[in-house]
């Protein structure tokens, strides 16, 4: 009985030679800031996309919950609680009355449970949509440098703000909730038993 092989990881690299098929540019074997331009530039935009791409879903890989705890305890009714380093977007805090003011939540609570978007690195864990998208909105940015071409860009924005990002926004949604929490649940459980 033979073995499949284990199948390739997703990689950086893999992401920035998707965006560069888009343009129909050749593949990188490597990111290199001193590199050829497509290498550059692929250094220069993959970060700052990815985090844009991160912060316009509550991505199911990419959320976390923890509980911070004031660090201050000298101003009443005003405690500050500092975010994670790794925290891009706040999604939920467990307090009826909160602020957030630079990289702290300010509450009447000493300590508050806070659902947030972590700036997640690790492309293994990068659903194949959120993949598609990301791709796409990189090539998007690495278009005009790389092609010079307005029509290719605009073709690009067209697809990513009207196919990639819905699909992989739409899919992502529908799995984040259990059966017996998702809105159409008490729906389908009621047709079911009639």
């Amino acid at each position: 009985m033979t073995q499949e092989p284990p199948s390739k990881l997703l990689t950086a690299l893999d992401i920035c030679n998707l965006a560069l098929s888009k343009l129909g540019e050749a593949p990188l074997s490597e990111i290199n800031p001193n590199g050829c331009p497509a290498s550059r530039l692929c250094y220069l935009h993959y970060h700052p996309v990815r985090r844009e791409i991160l912060c316009t879903s509550r991505w199911t890989f990419a959320c976390k919950l923890i509980t911070l705890h004031s660090e201050d305890d000298s101003v009443p009714c005003s405690h500050a609680c500092t975010l994670p380093h790794d925290c891009l977007r706040v999604l939920e805090v467990n307090s009826r009355q909160w602020t957030l003011r630079g990289r702290s939540i300010y509450s009447p609570n000493q300590s508050v449970r806070v659902l947030y978007i972590a700036d997640v690195e690790d492309t293994t864990t990068f659903d194949p949509l959120f993949v598609e998208a990301f791709a796409t909105r990189l090539a998007c940015k690495l278009c005009i440098p790389l092609t010079s071409s307005t029509t290719a860009r605009e073709a690009l924005t067209q697809e990513y703000h009207r196919i990639a990002l819905p699909s992989a926004a739409h899919f992502n949604a529908v799995q984040s909730h259990s059966n017996d929490s998702h809105p159409l649940y008490q729906l389908w459980k009621n047709r079911t038993h009639l």
